[in-house]
């Protein structure tokens, strides 16, 4: 599966008239070389396999701490040993190496502006000057949309590995219903989230969990804090976990003791604004026109100002990903590209609402992950 992602690289990075990629972020050295150690760069030239001098499907340069790790992770792959050396002038050295034997092809005006190298619009800015400074004779330009385009679609591995997080999140979310009760702080309750997750087998949290109540609810990213949660408020949970690098999402919202006839209101404004948007999820419909189905509702409902954020984003190695249900995006979705659909009212020093689901797009529809139950639980 890592030579086929990093085959879909190469012929995506070539189309660019590039001659090598060079990627650092962990989520992209992970979906490309399943390395998960903390530092290393990953450097990849395009030259066809057949006609490269070297049989290597490309370079991890790191340190000692590594190199075990990159052994044991990463087939297929030479390790190139930091050992004395910064990483812009071991990559230097690695280049000049390939482009001696060949390696590395002169792409059209490479000859007047330097080679052309790919790397991430995520690189720190102190690295991307440093690797232009010191590599004289490449231009080194960013090209995170080529690099990041083929994980908007997720293989059968990786929508198995997103549902078991997703799992592990509904069982934290029927857990969680027995712990809260007037008096427990939001601490309280995302610790607990945090720890049952864990014991499930999670390896960490997908974000820093949301557990907002009463009027922190209107804030749709609000910090967890030690206000105890009381009677008659609305509690807004918002938590994922990782499993096996993959990540889950998923908000719920619940009332405790009791909900006013306004609560109820706008609970289920937002339910039948996520329900509208599902139903609309399909392959070959763009972001844009599944963002509109809630919003839209919304609108009508008179909360149209209360939904300030998009209705969703992709979910995968990271958190966020492409593509995302908003007003501005104009992909067509896919089959297997996995996003959440999160509509939201917030009135603001009052309470908010948010009900999250996570789906998978097919060709006639869609796959909920998340199955939590949806209707206002009132505990």
């Amino acid at each position: 599966m890592l030579e086929k992602r990093r085959a879909y690289l190469k012929n995506a990075v070539r189309k660019e008239q590039m001659a090598a990629v060079l990627i650092d972020s962990p989520s992209n050295l992970y979906y490309y070389t399943g390395f998960t150690g903390g530092e290393a760069m990953f450097v990849m030239t395009v030259k066809d396999s057949e006609a490269a001098k070297d049989s290597s499907e490309g370079y991890l340069i790191t340190d000692s701490r590594y190199y075990e790790q990159v052994e044991k992770e990463c087939p297929g792959l030479t390790l190139i040993r930091l050992e004395k050396k910064g990483y812009s002038e071991t990559v230097k050295m690695l280049l000049d190496r390939l482009k001696g034997v060949g390696d590395i092809d002169f792409m059209e005006d490479d000859r007047a502006d330097g080679i052309k190298i790919a790397v991430e619009d995520s690189m720190r800015l102190s690295q991307y000057m440093k690797l232009c400074e010191t590599c004289q004779g490449y231009a080194f330009q960013t090209a995170g949309e080529t690099i990041n385009q083929s994980r908007m679609v997720k293989d059968e591995q990786e929508l198995l590995k997103i549902a078991r997080a997703e799992e592990i999140g509904d069982a934290a979310f029927s857990y969680i219903l027995g712990v809260i009760k007037p008096g427990i702080t939001e601490s309280e309750v995302a610790l607990e989230l945090e720890f049952f997750m864990k014991r499930q087998g999670a390896s960490g949290l997908s974000f820093d969990t949301i557990v907002a109540s009463g009027a922190n609810s209107s804030m749709p990213h609000a910090q967890v804090t030690d206000k105890r949660i009381e009677y008659g408020d609305f509690v807004t949970m918002d938590f994922g976990c990782i499993y096996q690098g993959y990540c889950s999402d998923m908000t719920r919202t619940i009332a405790v003791g009791k909900a006013t006839q306004e609560m109820e209101k706008i609970y289920q404004i937002v339910l039948d604004a996520n329900r509208y948007a599902m139903e609309g999820i399909r392959e070959g419909v763009s972001c844009k026109a599944v963002d509109a189905l809630a919003r839209e509702h919304i609108k009508k409902q008179g909360y149209g100002e209360y939904f300030g954020h998009a209705l969703g984003h992709g979910v995968g190695v990271d958190i966020h990903e492409e593509p995302r249900f908003s007003q501005k995006c104009e992909v067509i979705i896919k089959e297997n590209m996995v996003i959440t659909d999160e509509p939201g009212i917030y009135i603001p020093g009052r309470f908010g609402v948010r009900i999250e689901d996570l789906v998978v797009v097919k060709k006639d529809g869609y796959r909920k992950l998340s199955q939590s139950e949806k209707e206002l639980i009132v505990l």
